[in-house]
């Protein structure tokens, strides 16, 4: 079988690389240096010659490939098998929190023990299995080209274990970084490696937040769910970044909340929020089942952003939005409950990430 050359890349940052946060199989998008990232990788391949594009189904692996495909008027061949590693129950949490609530199992996870598996997760052995079956097909279909396959930080950890003929539970030489190629072979059966990216000399790639001292933006949002497992979602105008007005969005899908003002607990804030923008009173919120820690953009400036997000369960009803200012109520354009397959099938602007798996989550 003629030699098989594969250029594989990770994609680039997103706000829960930032936040540590184990990612799996949600569907993140890239965050700003993440898109700087891509069109970086972009430039450094330029002249590379590819046959073929594959990619993870995931949005922040397409979203890295899509710039180099499209240069070489390349169709992405969408892959579900080169998806991260399902890491279950743990997915939407930070290493730190996982640490805490798992403290009896965590430890055989940094082990890289194969039959372990995070509850309702995939064992290591599994995922390494799917991932060499999914790059071997593409080997052999693609036999004597040349082939770019953007995927994920656990997919590369497999391809290199591959290439390099080394154990699941050894050590790895280098770290995987985001957008970066990294070059195997396979030939005659096997898998050899050609070259692995290191991090020294390599430029890093700027964000716009990066040597600022960002102000903190406190903010308390309410995860509204009815009984049929409907999420509350309120359509807001303006606020919107150019990246997104770029893309075509003139306003975006939210969970109801805003700012913590000086002096007001994230609680007090919450059902201030809910009432200006829902009616909603006599408040019993459930727990905070979510929190983000992430540099955000708004207007021409950015924010460390800090939000809680408490679940509230109610019957559904007509939001009636009280004590609203004139620009509060040209900002909200409407609401509508959404389920999680709504949610999922949709191609508006919805805000928190990763809320279709929240929602399947607390509504299970």
């Amino acid at each position: 079988m003629p030699r098989t050359l594969l250029c594989l890349a990770r994609h680039g940052e997103t706000n829960w690389n930032i936040e540590r946060r184990f990612q799996g199989q949600f569907d993140i998008a890239l965050n700003a240096r993440g898109r700087a990232q891509a069109a970086a990788l972009a430039r450094e391949l330029s002249g590379a010659h590819f046959d073929r594009v594959y990619s993870s189904d995931l949005r922040r692996a397409l979203a890295t490939a899509a710039p180099m495909a499209r240069a070489r008027g390349l169709e992405v061949a969408k892959t579900p098998a080169l998806r991260e590693k399902d890491d279950g129950v743990w997915q939407g949490h930070t290493h730190a929190e996982v640490q805490a609530t798992f403290a009896d199992i965590y430890p055989h996870y940094l082990a890289r023990e194969a039959d372990f598996a995070a509850p309702q997760g995939e064992t290591l052995d599994y995922f390494a299995q799917r991932v060499r079956k999914a790059l071997t097909q593409i080997a052999k279909e693609s036999a004597g080209k040349t082939v770019l396959v953007v995927a994920h930080a656990g997919v590369l950890d497999i391809a290199w274990r591959l290439a390099a003929g080394k154990g699941l539970a050894e050590k790895r030489e280098h770290p995987v970084l985001n957008a970066t190629p990294n070059w195997i072979a396979y030939e005659d059966g096997k898998w050899s490696l050609v070259d692995w990216a290191k991090p020294d000399g390599r430029a890093e790639i700027a964000a716009p937040w990066d040597g600022r001292a960002l102000p903190r933006r406190e903010a308390a949002r309410a995860l509204i769910v009815n009984e049929k497992g409907e999420v509350l979602l309120i359509r807001y105008a303006g606020g919107l970044t150019p990246h997104f007005l770029a893309l075509g969005h003139h306003h975006f899908w939210a969970t109801p909340g805003g700012v913590v003002k000086e002096g007001e607990s994230y609680e007090a804030a919450l059902r201030r929020e809910l009432y200006e923008e829902t009616g909603l009173t006599k408040l019993e919120h459930g727990p905070v089942v979510a929190t983000r820690d992430f540099p955000m953009e708004i207007g021409e400036d950015w924010h460390q952003a800090i939000e809680r997000y408490y679940l509230v369960r109610v019957r559904a009803f007509t939001p009636a939005p009280r004590d609203l200012t004139p620009e509060e109520k040209t900002h909200i354009l409407g609401w509508r409950w959404w389920s999680a397959d709504e949610i999922g099938a949709s191609h508006e602007l919805i805000f928190p990430e990763g809320l279709e798996a929240l929602l399947r989550k607390v509504t299970m």
